[in-house]
């Protein structure tokens, strides 16, 4: 009995604890195997960090590029009438900032907001300071056609009549139109609409901004088509967190966000200056274009950056936008790219 309580006793000493050798085996272990998965996590991490700042980079870049160019291509844009030809303005101030419709594109070299037109800034719009901003003006919606001849003559179009009522888009009181066939144009301010009998009043009188006549100089007949208007203006604006991106203003509506990252935008515009043949002989900043209506192409740069900072290691390129200066480097760790693009306005090419 005692041999055995021992062999026991022996057996149990034997078993207990573990040496300090065998602890300090095991914590390294565990901080090597740690340290590995912490890495791990974080390598994997940065590289979704970098593969989702790539992805949004090319998203908002490709955004950005399509909404100005569908835009600039409309530019101008009166039907079966080309933009040269002849357009009757009968607006208040017609070549005020918003009604100045004979200028289908318009720009602003490395603005600072104190030289901006006040529909662009008013309400505390604060453009980015050393970008450009351009100004579209095109039409907005589906045409709408005339279902009758206008009754009157010429020296006395009350209204444009028979507009059908079930017609989506029908106008408004306020409403910026343009009256188009192929033989001329026209562009008032809808004072009134009947939707019973689909007639567009645009009597003469005051108003935002009121037309100075109701005579639109010729009498459309069925058929001919109808648009509401619009002068848009793209700028480089910060958000409330700070983020710079693509802005755009319709009129003096509130300020829309298109494109969150947009950091610049710098423009040349193409100017036919020899012979009247729709190409463009030079690319000129907004500030040294003779003639607006001459601009028959755009070229436009865009530096686009991913939102979020420290994704890559700091960028020691620099990036060049036309014209302009090169920029950079960058230590924010965010991933930039220059987007440039070459549009024709369509509406001024034969």
């Amino acid at each position: 009995m005692n041999s055995f309580n021992r062999q026991a006793s022996t057996g149990i000493r034997r078993q207990r604890g573990i040496g300090l050798v065998e602890i300090m085996i095991a914590v390294t272990l565990g901080i090597i195997v740690t340290g590995a998965v912490v890495q791990i996590y974080l390598s994997t991490k940065r590289q979704n960090d970098m593969q989702g700042g790539l992805s949004g980079r090319q998203e908002v870049s490709r955004y950005a590029t399509q909404l100005i160019q569908r835009d600039l291509q409309m530019a101008g844009f009166r039907g079966c009438l080309r933009d040269l030809g002849t357009v009757v303005n009968t607006l208040n101030n017609p070549a005020d900032f918003l009604n100045n419709y004979a200028r289908h594109v318009e720009g602003f070299e490395d603005v600072v907001s104190a030289d901006l037109p006040g529909e662009v800034t008013t309400g505390g719009n604060v453009v980015v300071a050393d970008t450009d901003v351009l100004v579209i003006r095109t039409v907005d919606s589906p045409d709408l056609q005339l279902t009758a001849n206008m009754v009157n003559s010429s020296s006395d179009p009350v209204t444009v009549i028979d507009l059908d009522p079930a017609a989506p888009d029908t106008p408004t009181t306020g409403d910026i139109m343009l009256v188009t066939d192929c033989g001329g144009s026209a562009i008032f301010e809808v004072t009134g609409f009947d939707a019973g009998t689909g007639t567009i009043a645009h009597d003469a009188g005051g108003g935002a901004p009121g037309n100075s006549s109701k005579n639109l100089a010729r009498r459309y007949t069925a058929g001919a088509q109808l648009f509401t208007l619009r002068t848009t203006t793209y700028f480089i604006r910060a958000n409330a967190q700070g983020i710079p991106g693509l802005w755009r203003r319709v009129g003096t509506g509130d300020p829309q966000e298109l494109a969150e990252g947009v950091e610049d935008m710098q423009i040349l515009y193409g100017e036919d200056t020899i012979g009247n043949d729709q190409v463009p002989d030079l690319y000129r900043t907004a500030d040294t274009v003779v003639n607006w209506n001459n601009v028959v192409s755009l070229q436009v740069a865009l530096l686009v950056s991913s939102v979020r900072e420290q994704v890559a290691d700091a960028d020691p390129r620099t990036f060049v936008l036309l014209d302009e200066a090169a920029v950079g480097p960058f230590s924010d760790g965010r991933l930039r790219q220059v987007v440039s693009f070459t549009v024709a306005v369509r509406n001024r090419l034969s």
